[in-house]
Parts: C-alpha cells; sequence; structure tokens
C-alpha cells in the first residue's frame, strides 16, 4: 500500500472490476462491449476512438474516466460500495452536462448516442 503523508492508500486497482487494474474489460464494456484494454493508454484511446466511431469519443473516454474514479474516490474515502450500476449513472449524468454546454453543430448526433444509454 502506498503511504503519502501519513495516509495509506489502498492499491490502484479497480473497485469495479474485483481487483483488476483500471483499464479493464468491465469498466468499458459499458460503452463499448468489443474494447479489450491494452498496456499502452495511447494505444487504448485510438483504439477506442475506432470501435466508438463518433466526433465527441474523447469525452466519453474522458467521463468514463471520470465516473471510475469518483467510484474509486467514494470507497475509499466514504466507504460506500462500489457498483457498475452507480459508476452507469455517474456518467449519464456528466454526458448530459456536457451536452447542455456543448455547441450543438460540433455534436452531431451526441444526444442519439446519450439516448441510447437509456
Amino acid at each position: 500500500m502506498p503511504l503519502k503523508k501519513n495516509f495509506q492508500l489502498p492499491a490502484y486497482d479497480c473497485v469495479l472490476c474485483d481487483g483488476c487494474h483500471l483499464e479493464t474489460k468491465i469498466c468499458w464494456n459499458y460503452i463499448c462491449p468489443n474494447f479489450t484494454p491494452l498496456q499502452n493508454v495511447h494505444r487504448n484511446i485510438a483504439l477506442l476512438k475506432r470501435e466508438l466511431k463518433v466526433t465527441f469519443f474523447m469525452e466519453i473516454i474522458t467521463l468514463v474516466t471520470w465516473s471510475i474514479w469518483k467510484i474509486r474516490n467514494d470507497f475509499i474515502f466514504n466507504q460506500r460500495r462500489p457498483s457498475l450500476y452507480r459508476c452507469k449513472q455517474i456518467f449519464k449524468e456528466e454526458l448530459n452536462l456536457v451536452f447542455h454546454r456543448a455547441k450543438r453543430k460540433s455534436y452531431f448526433g451526441f444526444a442519439d448516442w446519450i439516448n441510447s444509454f437509456r
């Protein structure tokens, strides 16, 4: 366990994947069922871009990562039991916020993509 300023942190494993690393398939299956993570983050992004086939792929990747991060922090700091359902819920909430701030011309198909998760 890493130790920082007299505060012990648990391992950096994904709390949703039963001890696997953050870039595991189960965390990303929700948005991209065919995604198989690699060790290289740049290749993972390129692979997700190819699989998602949307212009707003980076927003999706960022929000999934953010959702996983929030679940992990709830687990570590608030002792809340992690769940994939809660991760999906956070992802949808954040995605809707991005949609409302986005320029409509830049995000063609964004609303349809969001509605596909309801």
